[in-house]
């Protein structure tokens, strides 16, 4: 009996001890609960605000520059400058009434424009007395395909100065492909072509097939020389960003119809190839429909281009005219719509 006594005290002592463990252990697990999280201080504070402030600059300066930092119905931002010039019409000696009608038309494409996103350029030539005018007609604008026509041009000057035969046989290598504007690229390898076919795919289709062939046959120093001698002193095609102005494309369409770098004869084929091409929905979509118009038209990502001589006739006859209008950085559904109406506003004037 004893010894049943003395277990069962033993049992009693070692559940009290079990119990003082477990009492002491409840604080120990207290202490290690976690404390909540403490709010923001202010250099937290401060940290995420200059991020959020970064964040939406960088988007703000991005969307800007997509559009060549002009908004809808807001004026272009750029860097001070002493220069300012945003119209400009050539020739101090120039009649009043060319003067006036030179300004009337400025200020309907400013208007025009100013309400749409991205940039747009004029310049106007009239042929039957050289008198010209712009706006923004010095800035700079991708060609997209426009830098076709300079190629176009050397490929008949070279072929005048006996330097290729515009009747050779190509034969189409897979090589030569590039995809894009143009039914070329569809072609088999070994389908065949002259040079002038190269030159008309070029201007009627903008081939892109085309136009790498002829710049492989001509080489960059023949066509940069075209360029040089054109006076297009700010056309670019061969860097890495390709650059034109309205007034550079003006200059060459008034030296192709001048026909001092190739002959009449070549003057004319090329107008033809740019005749009735497959781009008409643009300016030519703005000129009466009797009314011949050779152009040249480009397009690209934000880049709506069109550009060429228009055949008017007026009151005192022929009043042929070459109209430029370039863009970067605009909406291509509001270029697509508005392309047209400027050509037409500018037709009224110049023929009226």
């Amino acid at each position: 009996m004893l010894f049943f006594k003395k277990k069962k005290d033993q049992e009693e002592f070692e559940e009290k001890g079990k119990s003082k463990e477990v009492k002491k252990s409840v604080p120990k697990e207290k202490k290690e609960r976690k404390q909540p999280t403490k709010p923001w201080g202010k250099k937290e504070r401060v940290l995420v605000l200059v991020v959020l402030i970064f964040s939406v600059g960088t988007s703000a300066i991005l969307a800007l520059f997509a559009r060549s930092w002009k908004l809808p119905g807001l004026p272009k931002i750029s860097l001070p400058t002493f220069k300012t010039k945003t119209i400009v019409i050539e020739k101090d000696k120039d009649s009043l009434t060319d003067r006036l009608s030179a300004d009337e038309a400025v200020n309907l494409f400013r208007d025009k424009t100013r309400a749409l996103s991205g940039v747009y350029g004029l310049y106007v030539i009239r042929l039957s007395n050289g008198f010209s005018y712009g706006y923004n007609e010095d800035d700079s604008f991708e060609p997209a395909s426009l830098n076709k026509l300079p190629v176009m041009l050397s490929m008949y000057k070279t072929a005048e100065e006996g330097n290729i035969n515009l009747q050779t046989i190509y034969k189409l290598k897979n090589s030569d492909k590039i995809s894009g504007s143009g039914n070329l690229y569809s072609k088999p390898a070994g389908y065949e072509l002259t040079y002038k076919d190269l030159v008309r795919l070029m201007g009627n289709q903008s081939d892109n097939t085309a136009f790498n062939i002829a710049k492989n046959i001509l080489s960059q120093r023949i066509i940069v020389e075209t360029i040089q001698q054109l006076g297009m002193t700010n056309t670019e095609i061969f860097s890495e960003e390709q650059k034109t102005t309205p007034h550079d494309i003006g200059i060459f369409f008034q030296e192709l119809m001048n026909a001092e770098v190739v002959s009449p004869a070549s003057r004319d084929e090329i107008l033809e190839f740019l005749t009735k091409t497959t781009y008409e929905s643009w300016v030519a979509e703005g000129i009466p429909e009797h009314i011949r118009v050779a152009h040249k038209f480009g397009r690209e990502l934000h880049v709506v281009n069109d550009a060429g001589v228009v055949f008017a006739s007026g009151p005192e006859g022929d009043e042929p005219f070459i109209l430029v209008i370039l863009s970067k950085g605009v909406v291509e559904s509001e270029a697509d719509a508005v392309l047209p109406e400027l050509a037409r506003l500018i037709y009224e004037i110049e023929v009226r």
